[in-house]
């Protein structure tokens, strides 16, 4: 019996430290995270856009390449990559214009492709240009 008991007992911590990894890692559910920043429940066509957005952002980053799934792509991303694609899918996706982009079909969809890399490249160009500026101003003084 007490054979039966100290297998029992070592069974378990056996698990415990087979799952103490697991439970420390996060799952990351996209569509949950975008519902809290935008603080708000998605409807289906704002759940489609920040699915779109989040894809492009997985691609920027480098880790959906190859018909990598999605899912997979969003574990890889680092705390503040995924953090800025939450946030810029919860602002796009409550977007009117977006929402009128996203009903036009196709055509659509390359329009907002279009403005999602267009609202990096301002974001990037915007961060050079304080730069730039901030070292000219620490050049006079």
């Amino acid at each position: 019996m007490k054979k039966a008991i100290a297998l029992v007992l070592l069974a378990a911590l056996a698990l415990t430290g087979a799952f103490g990894d697991f439970l420390w890692f996060k799952i990351r559910n996209p569509v949950a995270d975008i519902e809290k920043r935008a603080q708000a429940r998605l409807n289906h066509e704002e759940k489609a856009i920040a699915e779109l957005v989040m894809s492009y952002y997985a691609v920027k980053y480098g880790y959906s390449k190859d018909g990598a799934p999605l899912k997979d792509a969003y574990k890889k991303m680092s705390e503040q990559e995924y953090t800025n694609a939450v946030t810029q899918a919860a602002k796009l996706c409550r977007n009117d214009a977006a929402k009128g982009f996203y009903r036009m079909g196709k055509a659509g969809e390359k329009l907002l492709k279009a403005i999602i890399q267009t609202i990096e490249d301002a974001a990037k160009a915007t961060g050079d240009y304080i730069d730039k500026k901030s070292e000219q101003y620490d050049k006079k003084k």
